[in-house]
């Protein structure tokens, strides 16, 4: 039976089991400062060059910590706008929809 508040099967959601954090993107200093002045220079010229992502929202297990899913977090000026959908998906689903909805690997 569907629970109708949080749309799980069992009453489990997704976030329950998974956690989303804003982590800053993997890579060594060299890369970051080269991805920090690609973002200045997208927003340099108003939006006309895409910018790249600083953070990756990650999701992990909260049993043990083990990542789930990463996925860059999108525009540098409001990473948290990627955070907050994800963290949306994992309050309304269950984990195995939303293990099937990011395309994450690991079986739930």
């Amino acid at each position: 039976m569907t629970d109708p508040e949080s749309g799980t099967t069992d009453g489990v959601r997704a976030a329950d089991v998974y956690e989303a954090t804003l982590q800053p993107r993997p890579g060594g200093r060299v890369l970051r400062g080269a991805r920090l002045a690609a973002a200045f220079a997208a927003e340099l010229a108003w939006g006309l060059l895409p910018s790249p992502s600083l953070h990756d929202v990650v999701v992990t297990r909260r049993v043990d910590g083990a990542e789930l899913l990463r996925v860059p977090a999108g525009d540098p000026t409001v990473p948290g706008d990627m955070l907050a959908q994800v963290q949306r998906e994992l309050a309304q689903r269950s984990p195995a929809d939303f293990v099937a909805e990011w395309g994450a690997d690991e079986p739930v």
